[in-house]
């Protein structure tokens, strides 16, 4: 039994994980409806309803007159989206802003892994131009290559520099850089 109740579970929190297929049901609810009078309704186009309607098998179905009903596992998804909202209040905002925020993917393992192929690139091109300098120096050069390997060197240390201290920081720094992009929840 434990394993149909955890199917059921999965069903269910995956058919309300997008919002369209919530109003769909919501909709389908209050009274039982056809395909063209869910387009009509939700404005959108046939791909997307069709897709959502897809991922509602099993929470509703056509009945004889080809409407759209739902089924017993559709009420009992409708059944916690209006749970959910009866015992909402005002206290759960704090709650639900850090959970939404937790459950955004996030750009940090990405970021992470850029700042370290940049710092480990930065070294090795760093290293390339000591090198440089340094056959410049025993073997000689131009007065150009004596002025700007230095300053080379020097803006790669520096790059070096920064790509660490944005590692050591991109936890807080890509999470500050997601709120301001993708909103602060």
């Amino acid at each position: 039994m434990q394993d149909l109740n955890s199917q059921v579970e999965k069903a269910i929190f995956q058919a309300l994980a997008h919002p369209m297929r919530r109003t769909i049901l919501k909709i389908i609810s209050s009274s039982s409806v056809t395909y063209s009078e869910l387009i009509t309704e939700l404005q959108l186009s046939t791909g997307k309803l069709n897709y959502h309607l897809e991922q509602l098998e099993g929470l509703i179905e056509k009945d004889s007159e080809r409407r759209y009903t739902l089924t017993p596992l559709g009420q009992k998804a409708l059944n916690q989206i209006n749970l959910i909202n009866q015992e909402t209040n005002a206290s759960d905002e704090k709650y639900v802003r850090t959970a939404a925020l937790a459950q955004k993917s996030s750009l940090q393992p990405a970021v992470r892994f850029f700042l370290l192929v940049g710092s480990a690139f930065s070294a090795l091109i760093v290293f390339v131009w000591s090198y440089i300098a340094f056959i410049a120096l025993t073997e000689g050069a131009p007065l150009i290559v004596y002025v700007l390997l230095p300053v080379l060197i020097a803006l790669g240390v520096g790059l070096i520099g920064s790509l660490v201290y944005a590692l050591l920081k991109s936890p807080e720094w890509v999470r500050r850089l997601e709120r301001k992009f993708f909103g602060s929840p």
